[in-house]
């Protein structure tokens, strides 16, 4: 099994550290724009690909789910959400796999699977769309997050294009056209991203038998409060979230 950059020494902790701030763009941004997509959650089966601590399986829970299942490629991810998810048992399972293997999974017939933050991680996306598509019950629905094309096209060079002030401008967009594998550090830690333009994505996912129900690129236009601490959603989206649904 390939590991998970999470697992490095001490590179959970760094990831814990900067979940722990609550002003995030996963707690301003990425979590409230997935669960405002999310489908009746009332008695459902809801799979979460690369689920990490169980946040977003806790809130599934929380909102009425009757079993919820996790797949996971860190130990250590896995390790803290079978913390954070303690209180639920026996309602939830979690799997250290990745994503890739998803074909393997012992359970099936989800209502609803989701994923956060992780599609760019994985270079044969039609693959995972085909399994998921047989994961799911007939009309079943995939919500999913994940960096914006507009990010994952960076490849080397000034990301950001900068006036007098050194103030952001533009968004530099040079390697946009160019699909396929970028090398990657946060916290010193070397790993590998893909890129795919907006209409691979979806077409992927229609050619997958995917009905394309809601796109969202959230910017924050309608919340100014946020706008000072997020200034880069002035000039692009940093999250693509899409909604579709699978007969």
């Amino acid at each position: 099994m390939k590991k998970s950059v999470y697992d490095s020494e001490n590179f959970f902790e760094l990831y814990q550290k900067l979940r722990a701030n609550p002003i995030s763009l996963n707690n301003i941004v990425e979590m409230p724009t997935m669960l405002s997509l999310l489908p009746e959650l009332q008695g459902r089966k809801l799979l979460d690909l690369g689920c990490g601590t169980g946040e977003h399986l806790r809130l599934y829970l929380q909102g009425g789910a009757a079993q919820v299942v996790g797949m996971d490629l860190s130990a250590a991810m896995l390790a803290q959400a079978e913390k954070n998810l303690a209180q639920f048992r026996p309602h939830f399972a979690l799997y250290q796999s990745p994503m890739e293997q998803l074909s393997e999974l012992p359970e099936q017939n989800f209502d609803i699977i989701t994923s956060s933050f992780a599609f760019h991680y994985i270079s044969d996306f039609p693959k995972l769309l085909a399994d998921i598509k047989a994961k799911l019950k007939a009309n079943g629905t995939l919500v999913f997050s994940q960096e914006h094309p507009i990010v994952t096209a960076y490849q080397g060079g000034e990301r950001w294009e900068k006036n007098e002030k050194k103030e952001q401008v533009a968004y530099r967009l040079n390697y946009y056209r160019d699909e396929g594998e970028r090398d990657r550090s946060w916290f010193k830690q070397p790993f590998k991203t893909y890129h795919r333009t907006l209409a691979t994505i979806i077409n992927n996912i229609i050619a997958a038998g995917g009905e394309i129900e809601q796109i969202a690129e959230p910017m924050l236009a309608q919340q100014p409060e946020w706008q000072a601490e997020f200034k880069d959603l002035q000039h692009r989206p940093v999250l693509l979230f899409v909604r579709a649904k699978f007969g």
